[in-house]
């Protein structure tokens, strides 16, 4: 008689509600294989992005191995007032998502502006969310970034956590105003709720860990897991964000907050970008606010910087002023970019951003 049919399989059991899959992933020498190498520049600063994986492993700015991947500031570039670097975007957008980065190093140092972002279709209307952002030797913040009215409510924005706004000065007082313009006089440069303190790229590098953000149809979760605290769930692939509340860093309750109408829309499908940039709008303007970066470098002329004075011969003098590139354009004259280019060797800066100014990541995955 023929065998019996093997009875079926019995039928997977549901995933729980809210629980996440793998769907996207970058690790190991294939790492940069998801990813796209973009060129342009809109800070206005010191940035020689490469144009592709091959051009920045040659210029060894990028480079996948087994177990890690790295990004780091090249050399100075044959492109007046640059240095070579990359800017990276996913290939993929996501509108619902959680996305994790483990590493175990970020940029930091003076003229160096590191980013760690996503980025909808259509600036700003699409929104923004910068997950990890810092010039010089000042703190990151996390923030957002849209195009449209979206004030986020203060008591649900605090609920776990104080989380205040570190934008809350720079927008006359407006808080959680998520609404974003730039110009040289604008003050409405987004939400940015944050648990305090705000640690400098020095000392995110010194804790090596996980970033990791969750977009649902109601709100946005910023975390931060330490290395040392990896949950089993995110170890074993299949994670749990409701659980990961202790380690919750940002938090932008857009469907609770009555004056951000439609929460699902206020962020488009995001790609992630990560970037290592140089000077520019912010990390130029603010050089002379650092006491180690007014110190390195050409000497910093204070008065010429807040009188808007031109040093007529900047070289033959050692002096610069921070120059805000959106008021004008002057590489010559700038801290920043004398630094970062070091034209002549004097700042031993190949050395200093050698030693400092690179992400070393592990993996970086998207569930969804």
């Amino acid at each position: 008689a023929p065998a019996p049919a093997p009875a079926p399989a019995p039928a997977p059991a549901p995933a729980p509600p809210g629980s996440y899959t793998l769907n996207w992933e970058a690790k190991g020498k294939t790492f940069f294989n998801g990813f796209q190498f973009l060129t342009g520049d809109g800070n206005h600063g010191a940035s020689n992005f490469m144009s592709s994986y091959q051009e920045a492993k040659e210029a060894k700015v990028a480079e996948a191995f087994g177990s890690h991947a790295i990004i780091r500031a090249g050399s100075k570039s044959s492109v007046p007032f640059k240095r070579d670097t990359a800017k990276i975007a996913t290939s993929k957008s996501w509108k619902h998502f959680l996305a994790v980065m483990k590493y175990s190093h970020v940029p930091y140092g003076c003229g160096v502006w590191p980013a760690f972002y996503t980025l909808g279709q259509g600036w700003p209307m699409g929104g923004e969310m910068d997950i990890l952002e810092y010039v010089n030797d000042q703190g990151s913040m996390t923030s957002f970034h849209i195009g449209k009215q979206c004030k986020l409510d203060p008591k649900q924005v605090n609920k776990y956590r104080p989380m205040p706004d570190s934008n809350q000065f720079a927008n006359n007082g407006s808080l959680y105003n998520c609404l974003t313009q730039y110009c040289a006089t604008c003050t409405s440069l987004g939400c940015a709720p944050n648990v305090m303190p705000l640690y400098t790229g020095q000392q995110w590098a010194n804790r090596p860990g996980a970033f990791a953000m969750e977009r649902t149809a109601r709100f946005a979760k910023i975390f931060f897991i330490p290395e040392g605290e990896l949950p089993a769930d995110l170890t074993g692939n299949a994670p749990d964000p409701e659980a990961w509340d202790k380690w919750l860093i940002s938090y932008y309750p857009f469907a609770d907050s009555p004056e951000c109408p439609e929460p699902d829309d206020v962020m488009g499908p995001q790609q992630f970008i990560l970037s290592i940039a140089f000077c520019g709008d912010w990390a130029s303007k603010v050089w002379g606010q650092s006491q180690t970066c007014s110190t390195t470098g050409p000497t910093y002329n204070s008065t010429a910087t807040e009188e808007k004075q031109k040093i007529p011969d900047p070289e033959g003098t050692g002096q610069c002023r921070a120059v805000d590139p959106l008021a004008e354009f002057a590489p010559k004259e700038d801290c920043c970019t004398q630094f970062i280019t070091d034209e002549k060797g004097k700042y031993g800066t190949d050395s200093v951003l050698g030693s400092s100014a690179f992400f070393n990541i592990s993996w970086f995955r998207v569930y969804t």
